[in-house]
């Protein structure tokens, strides 16, 4: 979003951000601050429930913020309504009201947080067809959401996340250290499916006892109890540890990074390791296969089969061939960051009037 926002200031647009009043989230309003040319605007406004019910008293909720956005659009004449996620249905109503383009931006997988009621379904379907173009950021993810609301997207485009270039990426800036680190970034939530690379590394673990594998993105300590209940294994061999913003720091720390999720739409960590020159296992249920080559620049699993990726892990237990893949995939990561498009494609659908 906070990219979307630069890239139109940067061609001269004016932008204003609408916020909820309700939850205000400091760290985002002091990056808009910095910003030129954008403002901010708090009212009291909430996303869509996770059913229908929910969703329709939200509406009614939310009608006094849509009036006072409704006479904001046509003061201040503005040209285009960008939501940066599905479950905020207000801008699709405000676009309904005012007549005005509605650019609609779905990062989320069906079945994100927000959970997924069989309810919205035709809610969804009906207010997808009324957006201008509806962004998503892989064609895999696009195919769900066709799936799941049994239509075509004809309005759908295409645009895959900025990739953001961490600080070093020199492959050899990995810190020394004896045996295979096997690491997981990213939140401790069910459809990570973390229990599945424990549980395949307990095997691995059995035939190479100097692996050793380090799970990052606990937020208290109850993610790390549900860890440390899914297996006996403790320090030194299992490392669980805290979210940080220097994720280029734990990469430095690993050798392999394993993705078992469910399901991703386009999990920008594997990105992130592949820069770093990490070998990666990912979860084949995911966008990354429309931008990575299986096999040659990472290695792609089916989440519900653990005898799959035990053997891949066997596999990257030879440094050679953990090596080549870490090479290849920091070569296409490097390439993907020169050649990407994101802000040309966001203001060339954003700022025309």
């Amino acid at each position: 979003m906070v990219q979307a926002l630069k890239a139109c200031v940067s061609h001269g647009a004016l932008v204003t951000m609408v916020v909820p009043s309700i939850a205000p989230d400091e760290g985002l309003a002091e990056t808009l601050n910095d910003i030129p040319g954008v403002s901010l605007l708090a009212l009291p406004y909430r996303a869509a429930g996770v059913n229908i019910l929910r969703t329709i008293l939200v509406g009614v909720y939310n009608l006094p913020a849509l009036m006072r956005l409704k006479r904001y659009v046509r003061r201040e004449k503005v040209d285009c309504i960008y939501s940066n996620t599905y479950v905020t249905i207000l801008g699709s109503a405000l676009a309904r009201m005012t007549g005005v383009r509605h650019i609609w931006h779905w990062h989320e997988p069906v079945d994100a947080q927000y959970g997924w009621h069989a309810s919205l379904t035709g809610l969804y379907r009906c207010l997808a067809k009324r957006a201008d173009t509806v962004i998503c950021i892989s064609r895999s993810q696009q195919t769900e959401w066709e799936q799941t609301l049994g239509v075509s997207l004809h309005n759908a485009q295409i645009i895959y996340n900025p990739i953001k270039p961490l600080p070093s990426v020199l492959s050899d800036l990995l810190v020394p250290h004896e045996g295979v680190r096997i690491g997981f970034i990213g939140h401790f939530e069910k459809r990570k499916n973390i229990p599945l690379l424990v549980h395949v590394f307990e095997q691995l673990h059995a035939q190479h006892p100097d692996t050793s594998l380090w799970l990052c993105g606990a937020t208290n300590e109850q993610d790390r109890t549900n860890i440390e209940h899914l297996t006996s294994l403790r320090e030194p061999v299992l490392t669980v540890l805290p979210q940080t913003p220097d994720v280029a720091s734990f990469y430095r720390q690993i050798d392999i990074l394993v993705l078992p999720s469910w399901r991703e739409t386009m999990p920008l960590v594997v990105l992130e390791a592949m820069q770093a020159g990490v070998c990666v296992l990912q979860t084949g249920k995911s966008g990354m296969k429309e931008l990575v080559e299986d096999g040659k620049e990472s290695l792609f699993f089916p989440p519900d089969q653990p005898d799959t990726l035990l053997q891949l892990l066997e596999r990257c237990m030879d440094s050679m061939q953990r090596r080549q893949l870490a090479l290849a995939g920091q070569e296409k990561a490097m390439l993907l960051i020169k050649n990407q498009s994101f802000d040309r494609q966001i203001r060339n659908l954003l700022c025309v009037s």
